[in-house]
């Protein structure tokens, strides 16, 4: 979106000094008609358009806050799409926080590990027995595999290796929304035999065990890069890849929005959370606290109806239930 053309048109005023995080002021008010998003043209400065439409220039940190796609306060460019209030709609709406995560540092090599399954999950055979004298086999190991198509496997096939973990409750509705897919490893087809195929264990995630279902290997690695969310999306912490109660940065979360929604990988959502961080409180009594940002997300593949995400930085433990908001421009 940045111009090199018109670098030179939008360099804030030396007096307006640069403000730090803690003092960012949310702008969610405003005078009467206010647009809720302004393009950018030739000449404008975040100081200029304060005052025009606040009649306050010295309140451009709280248009800066209301949008982190401005990297830099003093570089803003003719047709960028400056959001100037939040948007009309209840009052619990979740507004910014003063931080986020720049494009390179969200950028994330993924491993496919695990997604949650909406339908009928269809396996290509098991993993039945192995020659290891081991539960747990991992990488070089050999395994057998009784495929439902044997006659069509070839040696030199490649199939991912996964178990199903459990039925994915939402944590607000209570209802089932699919399963949780955990994936171990991926094996290679060395031999085929009349009853089994011989395979060997090319990379396991984690521990491969006899019993395990088989799928034609899934892409497991893929470079994702943060895109520009085009729309406002509102969605929740559903489930998490391991059996963990608080999770943290590089941790692999689940949530209830997916590509039927507008959600595209790459996308990034703020973690928001109400409430006192010590004490129990009720309900309602949460509902009269604000939303407080927590810490973002990176898509890095979306289903139909829900999305696998990276934790790519928390301020505070995440958690199933947590709330997740994609804004628009990010």
């Amino acid at each position: 979106m940045k111009r090199a053309s018109w670098m030179a048109a939008a360099a804030l005023v030396a007096t307006a000094g640069f403000a730090q995080a803690d003092d960012l002021i949310v702008l969610d008010g405003g005078p009467r008609g206010l647009p809720e998003e302004y393009v950018v043209e030739r000449g404008d400065t975040l100081w200029d358009i304060c005052e025009r439409f606040f009649r306050e220039p010295r309140t451009w940190p709280g248009i800066w806050a209301l949008n982190p796609h401005v990297t830099n306060p003093h570089w803003i460019y003719p047709g960028d799409v400056l959001r100037l209030r939040l948007p009309d709609g209840p009052g619990d709406a979740p507004s910014p926080a003063g931080y986020t995560v720049g494009a390179q540092s969200a950028m994330q090599v993924s491993v496919n590990e695990g997604f949650i399954e909406e339908g009928k999950l269809e396996s290509a055979g098991t993993v039945v027995n192995s020659p290891e004298p081991k539960r747990y086999l991992a990488e070089r190991d050999k395994v057998y595999l009784s495929l439902k198509k044997l006659d069509e496997a070839r040696v030199g096939d490649r199939f991912s290796v996964f178990r199903v973990v459990n039925d994915v409750v939402h944590p607000e509705t209570e209802e089932v929304i699919g399963r949780k897919v955990q994936v171990h490893g991926v094996v290679e087809i060395t031999a085929i035999d009349k009853q089994v195929a011989t395979a060997n264990i090319l990379r396991s995630f984690n521990e491969i065990e006899r019993g395990m279902y088989v799928v034609p290997e899934l892409d497991h690695y893929h470079v994702v890069a943060p895109r520009q969310n085009l729309i406002d999306l509102t969605g929740t912490v559903v489930d998490s890849l391991f059996e963990l109660d608080e999770l943290g940065q590089f941790h692999v979360v689940f949530i209830d929005r997916g590509a039927k929604d507008g959600v595209q990988v790459g996308n990034r959502f703020f973690v928001m959370r109400r409430g006192d961080g010590f004490l129990q409180l009720t309900r309602e009594q949460d509902r009269k606290l604000p939303w407080e940002q927590i810490g973002e997300v990176l898509v890095v593949e979306a289903r139909d109806r829900n999305s696998t995400a990276v934790i790519t930085r928390s301020a505070l433990e995440i958690r199933k239930g947590d709330r997740v908001v994609m804004q628009r421009h990010y």
